[in-house]
């Protein structure tokens, strides 16, 4: 029987460890995911289940939302914007 070198050794513990903080990590993020809190309906996506918007109406009320969400217009103007367009 053949004794393992040096060079065999740290292949094979380097696969150990490799293999090991593999399955940490997975273990890790599964638990993360376990933690975070459900995703609640938006209440624009109500609103448009009720009124039964059409698509259209939909992706620009979603656009609203995306340039809220960046900042890119206030809250006010957000509300305003997505009046006019329920309005319609």
């Amino acid at each position: 029987m053949e004794i393992l070198g040096v060079g065999h050794w740290m292949i094979w513990i380097i696969g150990v460890v490799v293999f090991g903080a593999l399955i940490v990590w997975l273990a890790l993020a599964s638990f993360r995911e376990k933690r975070r809190a459900p995703e609640l309906p938006s209440a624009a996506a109500h609103v448009s289940r009720e009124l039964q918007l059409p698509e259209a109406v939909q992706a620009e009320l979603a656009a609203l939302n995306r340039r809220k969400d960046e900042g890119r217009i206030s809250e006010a103007e957000y509300e305003q914007a997505r009046a006019s367009l329920l309005d319609r």
